[in-house]
């Protein structure tokens, strides 16, 4: 990876003008030899307008960049670079541009518009400016971050250049004139930003955040710091770090991360701090400010007397020595300690008096309490205070009587005070209140702004069919939706609101189709009725030993029982005019032209062996046994007694539930992934689903697309029989128990069996 990027869209929304930012996804290849263009645009004027500009501009430079062809042989072509490419693809994007805006009547006014088109390959970069947007480098000098206005610098070179040309079309707005072409060094950083993000941040503040966390993080930062400052200008840019080089292991660099992050905090915090004095309203008091103030009060009264101690008892020496002769009366208690302290000649250290203190276990004993000990009986003492009625009690007793020995004046006075308190104290404690009341609503307001910004982004990702781009800006979202609070009615509202847009936005992502009803086209209850299968225009259903032919639309069928069949199952159609069941080891067969059914001898199989599916291909038979890993052929000659293993090689079919032959094979796993195998190598396999699936059982394999059907989750899927991309996503949650389907593709039709109910589902929603 060469480099890192995290763009910044703030407050888009609450403007008049289009304020929008766009970085390319594309795939891997496309990505490896053109790089990836981005679009930071500032459009004044209607709204509408913007948005037509900035739609025209991506998909004008998309086409004419990364469908040059001269991409495809730039390392066979001497002297062709991306720069060159890039050039030409502005030159065509600014030629259809003026086209554009000539056709739809738009001029664009350098003061009020900006953008910035771009393409970054590798660690290089290629750009080009219209109006006042900004480009900058922070470049690692010294291991200090310098910041170099690259945008300011080419504008003075192009002005020299204008004051030269005497041509009278310059009057006109320049729109695309020149491409600024360079290379980011290593471990540094290219900021494009509109004018309105320096303004609010500075040299400093940038440097500060976009260094010391990751790319991703930086911007969320930079987001929480902008909204406290102002929640009405829109805020723009785009971040690109280096990283070519740097090999480090994914632990490592999570915890430089971290530490950087962590490191950046307090720096952070104050900025914050600073930021909440400046928000506060005036007239409003910080309990933490108070708090403090009073905090610091007892720490200097306490060093205070601390300081009186030690001048008494230096006033009392100095008074002891100037007047040596002074006779001076112990008082009783203090005799006697002098007397304690008398220990007499002592001789060695086994000859100590039993009293003397030099006793190791009479030292202990004699220091002073701990401090833990002492708080703990203070903090004990003082709860038994406050928890004894009696305490209590007394306090008002005696307040009873203080204010009753007033004079009717003093009393009134401290009736009017200590209203005037009461009153002071809950104007302060309700102002608390609605402040902090304000700032979660602004808070709470400013998160869903943000989630309705990041569904419409989705939209503008879906509307040029970057469904990665898409999901991963759902994750976020989904993220975002997560933490906004719901502790009121309204709230709540709020959230299923944007949860049910959200969920939509999901399907969209998906290519989910909500299927809320479904026409009934037969009635077969009570019939013991387990599998459908559709052929030749009619629908053939069945059960244990009876094959139920109907027509759809029609409500009559026709009852063909098949003669020793025991549990007719796994239903195959064989072109021109057979249908298959497996019953019980037996394979059944019944022809729906001239009527005729027959049971074959019992296939040859070994008792270990657990066979889920089968398919007859050429008359020959072809069983999944997923607990062997194997497809077992068994040959017509044989009258399936011989049998032969179809993969050459081991492979893992433990997960396969199910398998469709048409002269490829094609297996399906209980995840929903499928298999194509031709001659027994792989030919691909599908992407994974989303929601999962874990039991899928039926798949068919038309002429154009793939059909997977999940009866737990009520979920008919499609896919493309090409390549096995997704193509849609049924969701039939109306059905109680859905057993079976069979579709009819030429028609686009689906028929599910529910209950012993056959209902038609349309595959053209």
């Amino acid at each position: 990876m060469y480099n890192k990027i995290a763009s910044i869209i703030l407050n888009s929304a609450k403007t008049n003008s289009l304020s929008d930012v766009f970085v390319a996804q594309p795939d891997s290849l496309k990505e490896s030899l053109a790089g990836k263009i981005f679009v930071l645009a500032e459009i004044g004027g209607r709204k509408a307008s913007g948005k037509k500009i900035f739609n025209f501009l991506i998909e004008a430079l998309n086409t004419n960049y990364y469908n040059d062809e001269k991409i495809l042989f730039r390392d066979k072509i001497e002297g062709l670079k991306i720069e060159n490419i890039f050039e030409a693809a502005i030159t065509k994007t600014n030629q259809d541009l003026v086209n554009f805006l000539t056709k739809e009547k738009i001029i664009l006014d350098p003061t009020v518009n900006s953008i910035t088109l771009g393409v970054i390959y590798e660690n290089k970069l290629h750009f080009s400016i219209f109006g006042n947007n900004r480009a900058l480098l922070l470049y690692n000098h010294h291991d200090q971050y310098e910041i170099i206005n690259v945008e300011s610098n080419i504008r003075e070179e192009d002005t020299v250049t204008e004051k030269t040309n005497t041509d009278p079309l310059d009057n006109f707005p320049k729109l695309f004139s020149s491409v600024i072409s360079g290379e980011i060094p290593l471990n540094s950083y290219f900021i494009f930003t509109n004018e309105a993000l320096l303004e609010y941040l500075s040299n400093q503040d940038i440097v500060k955040i976009i260094t010391k966390l990751p790319p991703l993080t930086a911007v969320e930062q930079i987001k929480n710091i902008l909204l406290k400052i102002n929640t009405y200008v829109p805020f723009l840019g785009i971040i690109v770090k280096n990283t070519t080089g740097l090999n480090q292991p994914e632990s490592s660099d999570n915890l430089e991360e971290a530490l950087s992050a962590h490191g950046s905090i307090s720096s952070l915090n104050y900025t914050e701090a600073k930021t909440e004095e400046m928000l506060t309203p005036a007239g409003i008091i910080s309990f933490s400010r108070v708090f403090n103030w009073l905090k610091n009060l007892v720490k200097n009264y306490q060093l205070f007397l601390t300081k009186l101690r030690k001048a008494r008892v230096q006033q009392a020496d100095q008074d002891k020595s100037t007047s040596p002769n002074r006779k001076v009366t112990a008082h009783p208690s203090e005799k006697e300690s002098e007397s304690d302290l008398n220990l007499g000649p002592v001789q060695s250290l086994s000859s100590r008096r039993p009293d003397s203190f030099l006793i190791k276990d009479k030292i202990f004993f004699k220091k002073k309490s701990g401090l833990v000990t002492v708080i703990w009986s203070k903090l004990l003492l003082s709860l038994k205070i406050i928890f004894d009625p009696r305490a209590w009690l007394n306090l008002v007793k005696q307040t009873k009587s203080w204010i009753h020995d007033l004079d009717t004046k003093n009393r009134r006075l401290f009736i009017l005070l200590a209203s005037i308190i009461i009153v002071f104290v809950a104007s302060l404690l309700l102002t608390n209140w609605n402040h902090q009341r304000q700032l979660a609503q602004t808070n709470f307001n400013n998160l869903v702004t943000n989630i309705k910004d990041q569904e419409n982004s989705i939209d503008t990702h879906l509307l040029y069919h970057d469904q990665s781009g898409a999901k991963q800006i759902f994750i976020q979202t989904q993220a975002l939706l997560n933490s906004l609070p719901q502790q009121t009615k309204a709230q709540q509202l709020i959230y299923n609101n944007l949860a049910l847009n959200l969920r939509s936005k999901e399907n969209k992502i998906e290519k989910i189709i909500v299927v809320k009803s479904a026409k009934q086209v037969a009635n077969l209850q009570n019939l013991g009725v387990q599998s459908l299968i559709y052929a030749k225009g009619q629908i053939y259903a069945a059960s244990k030993s009876t094959i139920y032919d109907l027509k759809p639309g029609n409500s009559t069928y026709t009852k063909i029982h098949i003669f020793g069949a025991n549990n007719l199952s796994n239903p195959v159609f064989y072109s021109p005019d057979l249908l298959y069941y497996w019953d019980n080891k037996q394979i059944a067969s019944y022809n729906i032209k001239t009527g005729h059914s027959n049971l074959s001898s019992e296939i040859n199989l070994n008792s270990s062996d657990q066979a889920v599916s089968f398919k007859m291909f050429y008359g020959n038979l072809y069983l999944l046994v997923p607990n062997q890993n194997q497809i077992y052929k068994y040959s017509a000659r044989s009258r399936f007694q011989n049998k032969t293993n179809w993969f050459p090689e081991k492979v893992n079919l433990s997960q396969a539930s199910d398998l469709y032959i048409d002269g490829n094979i094609y297996i399906l796993l209980k995840n929903g992934e499928v298999q194509k195998y031709f001659k027994g190598t792989l030919a691909y396999s599908s992407a994974p689903l989303n929601p999962i699936m874990t039991d899928a059982s039926k798949l068919i394999i038309g002429e154009r697309n793939i059909y997977i059907f999940e009866a737990s989750s009520k979920r008919l899927v499609v896919l493309a029989k090409s390549d096995g991309h997704l193509l849609n996503q049924y969701q039939f949650n109306f059905l109680s128990s859905p057993q079976d389907f069979t579709v009819d593709e030429n028609a686009k039709l689906a028929y599910i069996l529910n209950n012993g109910g056959v209902y038609k589902i349309s595959l053209q929603q």
